[in-house]
């Protein structure tokens, strides 16, 4: 169970890397640090031994951390702070850290954060360990308010998982002076990204305007938070600044909020949201420490929801970083057919082409499309459709070969990339058309007919995939006003043959 504990930790270090969080395993006499804690003290490893973190700290200051360390050992869950002086390339830099010490399987644990001082005279600076002797900063009352949350989300148990979130929302909500703490998840809604909410706290404001507000919202009814957030930055404003489509979401009483992204590698996973009252912009220190706490508030979800088989399986946590297997089949994977995504697609696709143009030679790109599939939709319903698409994609994966590259490239086109030659993907291709026209859907008691018209085209030594692919599109057009249900070459320099 500690090592668990502390493989969680370490784990949670990784994903909030620019937080300066520490955990000090004192009965083991290790310090394990994330990114930003390794910048303030100089060291560039994860986990150094205490004896080395004291040689770099000022030789007048060490038995302030002793002291700490003693302190903790005797009282466990007793907040600590301690100021002193640390090595820093050459030179001595006054610190602060603050944390909460307390047991756990026999072992004794500091669990904290540090921060450079800047700005005030040495001669002010006291070092002692008593933390009610030292006033804190509403800054550094947040900062330890999301070391708390952090012991509160490492030591939660799954039975009382969403309890513990609402908590965690609480303690950042109140040391923030908040009025409220929510956090939306994104998913698909037929093609169109949307997010719903799914944790909310609120102080002193009506909760949100209803279900309407917090479930499947597609983010076109944001203007502008998708690009924001896609960028990895922050949404910081006053209520009074922003489109008449997002406010019409916030609730009454709300003057400023900032939204957060939360990504899965590079996947928008979705975003944690703070709301104030009063018509102030959220301050850079107030936006660094909020954007940690929804780092870990959304880490713990994602872990959550991992462990309950959302997405199938997660690796164990090992001592550097969660293995985030399934994630990353589902950041790669189309969820409805099981391809390539589009994203992911291309990225395997320069490859390919970088490939073709070292050893002088050339690909083909194929682009598919379900002909009449709205009809599909409108006559049988989505779930035909859906039903539709799968039963295509499986005709396609069957009928290529294991290395040619297939993906859903959006709605009901599908792209293949492939390294065989013309004759040959021309056959390829209508191989492809003859086994979806011949293998019609079975939805319930009824057979669905589907056909499919294809483009084709010829790298050359310049043109990128989407270059590429733009070519293929053209002859995909050409085979739709030639009637469809059949396969035409691109060639920019001839006539298009069927």
């Amino acid at each position: 169970m500690t090592e668990l504990f502390e493989n969680r930790t370490m784990a949670l270090m990784d994903v909030i890397g620019a937080y300066g969080l520490g955990l000090w395993d004192l009965s083991g006499g290790i310090l394990h640090l994330d990114q930003k804690a390794g910048e303030i003290i100089g060291i560039g490893e994860k986990s150094v031994k205490l004896d080395t973190f004291l040689y770099l700290v000022h030789e007048s200051d060490r038995d302030v951390i002793k002291q700490v360390f003693n302190l903790v050992n005797e009282k466990p869950g007793s907040h600590q702070i301690a100021d002193y002086r640390i090595l820093y390339r050459g030179s001595y830099r006054w610190v602060r850290s603050l944390g909460k010490g307390y047991s756990k399987g026999g072992k004794n644990f500091v669990l904290g954060t540090t921060q450079v001082l800047e700005g005030r005279a040495l001669e002010y600076f006291t070092t002692r360990a008593d933390s009610a002797a030292v006033e804190l900063s509403q800054k550094e009352k947040l900062y330890r308010c999301v070391s708390e949350t952090a012991e509160i989300l490492l030591n939660a148990e799954d039975s009382g998982f969403e309890k513990t979130v609402q908590l965690s929302m609480e303690i950042i909500g109140n040391a923030a002076g908040l009025a409220r703490v929510y956090m939306y998840k994104n998913h698909l809604v037929e093609g169109i990204l949307c997010c719903t909410e799914i944790y909310e706290w609120t102080d002193s404001i009506e909760p949100t305007l209803g279900e309407e507000y917090t479930t499947d919202i597609p983010y076109h009814s944001w203007p502008g938070l998708e690009e924001t957030l896609t960028r990895a930055n922050n949404y910081n404003h006053l209520v009074r600044e922003v489109s008449s489509e997002i406010e019409s979401f916030v609730p009454t009483g709300i003057k400023a909020l900032l939204i957060v992204p939360v990504f899965i590698k590079d996947l928008l996973w979705g975003f944690v949201g703070y709301d104030r009252s009063r018509e102030q912009r959220f301050t850079g220190a107030e936006e660094s420490v909020l954007r940690s706490a929804g780092l870990l508030l959304a880490n713990s979800v994602i872990r959550y929801d991992l462990n309950k088989n959302l997405y199938l399986a997660v690796d164990k946590i090992n001592t550097t970083s969660i293995r985030a297997d399934a994630l990353e089949v589902f950041a790669y994977t189309d969820a409805l057919t099981g391809l390539h995504n589009r994203r992911h697609f291309m990225e395997l696709a320069m490859g390919s082409l970088e490939k073709a143009r070292r050893f002088n030679t050339t690909c083909f790109a194929m682009i598919l499309d379900l002909d009449f599939f709205k009809k599909v939709n409108d006559t049988y319903g989505h779930l035909a459709g859906d039903e539709v698409l799968k039963n295509a994609s499986m005709v396609m994966k069957n009928t290529l070969r294991a290395y040619d590259l297939l993906c859903r490239y959006g709605g009901e086109e599908f792209v293949v990339l492939t390294d065989t030659s013309k004759e040959a993907v021309m056959l390829l291709a209508e191989r492809i058309r003859d086994s979806i026209e011949n293998t019609p859907c079975v939805h319930g008691n009824i057979l669905v007919p589907c056909t499919v018209s294809i483009g084709v085209a010829e790298s050359n030594p310049v043109c990128s995939v989407s270059e590429l692919i733009d070519m293929a599109d053209k002859g995909l057009y050409q085979a739709k006003e030639l009637g469809r249900n059949r396969v035409v070459f691109y060639d920019a320099n001839a006539p298009a043959k069927t």
